[in-house]
Parts: C-alpha cells; structure tokens; sequence
C-alpha cells in the first residue's frame, strides 16, 4: 500500500490558464466536466491535486514508467465519485502489477486536496486494461 496527498489553491490554479487550459494537464474530457461544474476552477484544481497525489503516491512503490498528466485522467462514475483511469505505460504497469488506485477529492472555496492510495489488488485472470 501506499499514500500520496496533494493540496491546491483554486485561486492559483485560476491565475494560470495557460496551466488550467493545457492539453499537457487535463485531457478534454476532464475539461469538459470540469466547465459542466458550479466552480470550474476548483473542480479542476481537486483534479489536479488527483493527479500529483497519484504520482507521489507511485513514487514511493518504485519501478514504475514516468507518465504524464493526461495519462492519469479523472473520470467520474454516475454518482458523482471520481475514479481514476490509467493510460499509456502507467496504465500497463499497473495492470500488469496489480496495483489499484482509489482516489479522494474534496475543494472549498479557496482549497482542493486528494488523497490516492495504490493497493496491490487480488490477481485476476483474463481481461485487459481499460
């Protein structure tokens, strides 16, 4: 198991647009849901806290493949929980490991944090990376 943590200031994250707006961050979709929210600044901020807590979290497990940002997309499920969607290398080496993300996001006004914990789930048989 492992834990990483992140903390972000919406209003910094709002000060940036060339960091809130980029295709280096969030993937469109991302984006798109972000916009759909009543606080678009701190709905991508908790996702960017998401995203630096996942790669502090995988830093300490060790061996992993670098991976980019919009590698580790944040999607939602229908109730609204956020769930977090691993592509490219990392996806691979994740699946491949067994390793499970879980992901916690919460903003106020002026702040959002996540929290992601990385467990070794059970070994599956069949089936592919999504």
């Amino acid at each position: 198991m492992s834990t990483g943590f992140d903390l972000q200031s919406v209003a910094e994250l709002a000060r940036r647009p060339h960091l809130r707006d980029s295709a280096a961050v969030f993937t469109p979709g991302e984006r798109s849901h972000c916009r759909s929210r009543p606080d678009p600044d701190a709905s991508l901020a908790g996702l960017l806290s998401a995203k630096e807590a996942f790669i502090k979290a995988l830093s300490s497990l060790g061996g992993a493949p670098p991976c980019t940002f919009p590698e580790i997309e944040v999607g939602h499920e229908p109730a609204g929980q956020p769930r977090l969607r691993l592509h490219g290398d990392i996806g691979r080496w994740c699946w491949e490991g067994n390793v499970l993300a879980e992901v916690s996001i919460s903003h106020t006004e002026g702040l959002a944090g996540a929290v992601v914990v990385l467990l070794a789930r059970p070994t599956r048989t069949g089936g592919h990376p999504a």
